[in-house]
């Protein structure tokens, strides 16, 4: 992400960051935003985190370039409190079930006592608590720039929330 872009999305967020607040929605959207062509091009997850500074307004780090289905995340420098993960999924891969976080997703975040937003080839954007281990599509298909190969459907409906156990089932079907 050019360093200007990324310096804009930061100024964007000038209000304190409260839990999961509509400014670290729109905050988190526009990051994931401006890391989905790269996914799709270079067909590597991109990851980060959220937290806040001194004076409570929103940091990210620098979106790093991970693998297929996994990113290592740094924190962002000058932060006081990290808040929140968010990464994209790759390409869309019709062998793959990326339209929903996985369940490793889903552990991490709460190993990390953080929640999560996750970016899906088809344009999803979700958010995973932290604390209880849920998932919700903030908004559905297309609601993010989307990848043009991606083809909805191949691994059946998608809901709007999933608990991790149902995330699990859905893993092992």
């Amino acid at each position: 992400m050019p360093r200007t872009l990324l310096l804009a999305i930061c100024l964007l967020a000038t209000a304190p960051a409260d839990a999961q607040t509509q400014a670290e929605v729109e905050f988190a959207m526009k990051l994931l935003a401006s890391v989905q062509a790269d996914s799709f091009d270079r067909n590597r997850e991109y990851c980060g985190t959220i937290g806040v500074d001194e004076t409570g307004r929103l940091i990210a780090s620098q979106p790093r370039r991970g693998r297929r289905d996994s990113c290592q995340p740094r924190d962002p420098r000058g932060v006081t409190e990290v808040i929140a993960s968010f990464h994209s999924h790759a390409a869309f891969d019709a062998d793959a079930d990326s339209e929903v976080p996985s369940v490793d997703d889903v552990l991490g975040d709460m190993e990390e006592g953080i929640d999560g937003y996750v970016a899906t080839p088809g344009g999803r954007f979700w958010f995973i608590d932290g604390q209880t281990g849920s998932v919700r599509q903030i908004c559905g298909l297309g609601c993010l720039p989307a990848d043009p190969d991606f083809v909805p459907q191949v691994f059946g409906p998608v809901r709007q929330r999933y608990s991790l156990g149902e995330l699990e089932r859905r893993e092992t079907e």
